[in-house]
């Protein structure tokens, strides 16, 4: 599969945040299953997956738009009001059933729910890829994060978010592996993205960096080339894709 071939390029000139999107989304698409046939995503907001690849993306989602009003919907993306335990697709209806910086927001008694559901509606030969902040140094970095962002005058929205992982509490890498024991799944395989350092530093330049004018894309460009490339962790996000028979 050359999922290369769908990745969306961003219609502006490269900003700090493009990084932390391609970390999320680059490697869900590189991990769907070969084909044409929809794939669900479970939180998909008004864009989500459908940004990222020509592929039908049905978007399962609970909440208003308001928070991201700057974002119109794709003609892939087909939303469907719900939410992960009760999902509103017919059984073995998807190839895939995706979820991308969710789990942080779904308490840890529903989250084997969320994934009995994800499977439920996922066809034989399909996936389930989980893709988010998972374990005790990404919950460090959100302490430190929404701390920085408490101490500027008026902090942003999207700091709320951050407190909800803080009161849920960051899925660890043993939890979200031990949810996929059910009879369909084959095998599980996780892999962690974007280092935390890189991670920090990408969030620091956004909250606090200088305006840099027309050396802001070769600069970024250049940071975000490195992030892409440094293997090691420990890593902020990690990706759990399950193969289902």
């Amino acid at each position: 599969m050359n999922a290369h071939a769908n990745r969306q390029a961003p219609a502006r000139g490269w900003k700090i945040w493009d990084l932390d999107a391609e970390m999320r989304y680059w490697p869900v698409v590189d991990a769907l299953p070969d084909g044409d046939d929809p794939v669900c995503e479970i939180g998909s907001g008004p864009a989500g997956l459908s940004t990222w690849t020509d592929r039908k993306i049905i978007g399962v989602d609970p909440g208003s738009d308001d928070r991201h009003r700057e974002l119109a919907p794709l003609p892939n993306l087909e939303r469907l009001v719900g939410d992960g335990t009760n999902v509103p697709l017919a059984d073995r209806s998807v190839t895939a059933a995706v979820a991308v910086d969710t789990f942080e927001h779904i308490p840890a008694a529903k989250r084997r729910g969320v994934v009995r559901e994800m499977e439920r509606v996922t066809a034989p030969g399909g996936r389930v890829i989980i893709m988010g902040p998972t374990g005790g140094p990404a919950a460090e970095g959100d302490r430190w994060l929404l701390e920085t962002l408490r101490a500027q005058e008026r902090p942003p929205d999207w700091a709320l978010w951050l407190e909800e992982h803080l009161e849920n509490g960051l899925p660890t890498q043993m939890e979200m592996t031990s949810l996929f024991d059910s009879p369909r799944v084959v095998r599980v395989r996780s892999q962690g993205y974007l280092n935390l350092r890189f991670w920090r530093m990408m969030h620091l330049a956004a909250i606090k960096g200088p305006r840099l004018g027309p050396a802001h894309v070769p600069i970024w460009g250049a940071f975000a080339r490195l992030a892409r490339r440094y293997a090691d962790g420990p890593f902020y996000r990690w990706i759990f894709i399950a193969d289902l028979r």
